[in-house]
């Protein structure tokens, strides 16, 4: 059996574990099953290196993982519970990430962990969820110069991808903001205050993976990582970084749209009372004349005049077109 690695089908379920020997950047196949791992090591050179990927797998599966690969257990842990904030761990002879994947359909945002592991002769990385990182993988091993300086350059492409999904979602984002402020300034009445809160929900959620984010890679782009790799984690900062402009952009804006909704509305109601206040003052006039004929007086003399229907009939009329156009004036009608 060859000591190269590719382990592409353990499955259980929804499992599956890749994993793959490159060699001067150029990948090599291996039988598939999880028991090549300590052998597929034990063969690696100077400057070979393995990449293993795992999706949702259980505590028994990652356990043997990380103990052929001798993974801190600390962070084995952080890697199956998948509920952490995005962060970078040292170790005594690894690295270990947490960040997000995010993906954005109708107006939600949802997110799903990615744990890294970077050793001087590996990466694993442990998705929970979410979109797989073979585009990831596949981009890596059309660049075969990178992936000839190690595990750092297949970080660079695993971080590199989630980071570009960033911009997308923000861009996502801002059209559906777009539509939310063409609605809020359209003409016609529409209830869009749950929409605005909702797309601040997700906003929020957004920010969530994106920020903290930022440190962990402005220490790999400076310090943290070797010189020739720190261009590359430099341009994911400048991503992240345009993720991070366009998340408070896109806050901002719902700030704005909310309160313009809301002035439009409570300007909306101040016109609706003028309306019903108008309206009730000129019905006043008939209403009081009205209530005075219909106290049964024995004493007015115009009862008896034949002129005393119509004039009294017209002088109302009269009084309340008087009201109206004095309203419509005023802008109130």
């Amino acid at each position: 059996m060859s000591t190269a690695g590719l382990l592409d089908a353990v499955q259980n379920d929804d499992v599956i574990i890749d994993c793959a020997v490159y060699r001067d950047g150029v990948r090599e196949s291996t039988e598939h099953h999880t028991s090549a791992l300590e052998e597929a090591l034990a063969g690696l050179g100077d400057d070979d290196f393995l990449w293993i990927g795992i999706g949702n797998p259980r505590t028994d599966e990652l356990e043997r993982v990380a103990e052929t690969l001798g993974l801190h257990p600390l962070a084995v842990e952080d890697a199956l519970e998948a509920h952490q904030r995005p962060k970078v761990e040292r170790y005594p002879d690894h690295i270990f990430m947490t960040l997000r994947s995010v993906s954005y359909s109708d107006d939600d945002i949802t997110t799903h962990e990615v744990n890294i592991f970077m050793g001087k002769k590996f990466l694993l990385t442990v998705r929970h969820g979410g979109p797989d990182l073979k585009d990831a993988r596949r981009s890596a091993e059309n660049m075969i110069e990178p992936l000839s300086h190690g595990p750092t350059a297949a970080l660079h492409a695993v971080v590199d991808t989630i980071v570009d999904r960033y911009e997308d979602v923000a861009r996502e984002l801002e059209t559906d903001v777009e539509e939310v402020e063409s609605s809020v300034f359209s003409s016609e009445f529409s209830n869009d205050s749950s929409r605005i809160y909702r797309l601040k929900r997700e906003t929020l959620e957004f920010r969530r993976a994106v920020f903290p984010l930022r440190d962990p890679v402005e220490r790999f782009a400076t310090t943290s990582m070797p010189e020739d790799a720190r261009p590359y984690f430099r341009d994911i900062g400048d991503h992240l970084a345009r993720a991070a402009e366009a998340i408070d952009s896109i806050d901002k804006l719902l700030d704005n749209a909310l309160n313009a909704h809301l002035a439009q509305l409570s300007v909306q109601q101040n016109e609706d009372m003028r309306k019903l206040t108008a309206g009730a003052t000129i019905f006043a006039v008939p209403t009081a004349v009205a209530g005075v004929y219909g106290m049964n007086f024995e004493h007015m003399p115009e009862l008896s005049w034949s002129f005393g229907y119509p004039l009294v009939v017209g002088l109302t009329a009269g009084v309340c077109l008087y009201i109206y156009r004095r309203f419509k004036r005023s802008g109130w009608l």
